[in-house]
């Protein structure tokens, strides 16, 4: 009697549309994060409000495992939290937080400039200046959230010109937070001007090439933006407008 050798089917390799989907789940968990991120950072999401995964899902028009992927991201960062009985929540932000932000970008923006403006180059300036120029567009200018998302870029490319990656992303973190803060500020108040003086005041000492000047300018400033921010959040009603709690 013959008998049959049985060997074992080769595994097929992954097909193109498996992959294709596999890129494509990935993409969209990065966008639904994204946007959840920026809609909170802008305020859009206010601090303090419940996010079912319903609510995200209509409107964001994304599917419950991209959803809770997404709102694990974001509580690692501290931008979501959980409660019982409420689900996720949209974290609150106090006084205190709003004071020791502004406190840590004051100890963390003039060091990073100072370590950008000691190795200012042609193209740097050039570079900065372009940044600065961004800010002023019209379209950017009608919009709080354009507005603060290109002062941001213009202070990460001076952080990028101090060629130290750990601190441009540091600087990056915590004018992330800042951003935040700002948001909520401008609810109350419109900073637009200050912080277009206040840029124009860092293109004027990095031209001067002035590293020192520069290192006592940034701290200034952002103690002196902190200033407004807080009297902006207490004036009136507007912690209650906007869930800011007081001091812890």
């Amino acid at each position: 009697m013959k008998t049959t050798k049985l060997t074992a089917e080769p595994a097929r390799p992954a097909t193109v549309e498996a992959t294709a989907l596999s890129a494509a789940d990935v993409l969209r968990r990065e966008q639904a994060y994204e946007q959840l991120r920026n809609d909170i950072i802008a305020c859009v999401l206010r601090p303090g409000e419940a996010l079912t995964e319903k609510q995200i899902g209509d409107r964001y028009q994304i599917k419950k495992a991209t959803i809770r992927a997404a709102l694990a991201r974001l509580m690692q960062e501290g931008l979501v939290r959980s409660e019982p009985r409420r689900g996720y929540v949209v974290a609150t932000l106090s006084l205190r937080d709003v004071n020791e932000i502004f406190d840590v970008r004051s100890l963390i923006e003039p060091e990073v400039f100072r370590v950008a403006a000691s190795n200012m180059t042609e193209r740097g300036l050039e570079d900065i200046g372009l940044a600065a120029k961004k800010v002023l567009k019209p379209e950017t200018l009608r919009s709080h959230v354009a507005f603060l998302a290109a002062d941001r870029a213009f202070r990460l490319a001076l952080a990028e010109l101090s060629g130290n990656l750990r601190l441009a992303h540091l600087l990056d973190q915590i004018l992330d937070q800042s951003a935040r803060v700002l948001h909520l500020g401008f609810k109350s108040r419109d900073f637009t001007q200050l912080i277009i003086a206040q840029q124009r005041e860092l293109v004027l000492a990095c031209e001067a090439g002035d590293v020192s000047g520069i290192v006592k300018l940034a701290r200034s400033q952002c103690l002196y933006l902190k200033k407004q921010v807080l009297e902006a959040l207490l004036a009136g009603s507007k912690l209650q407008d906007v869930n800011l709690q007081p001091f812890a």
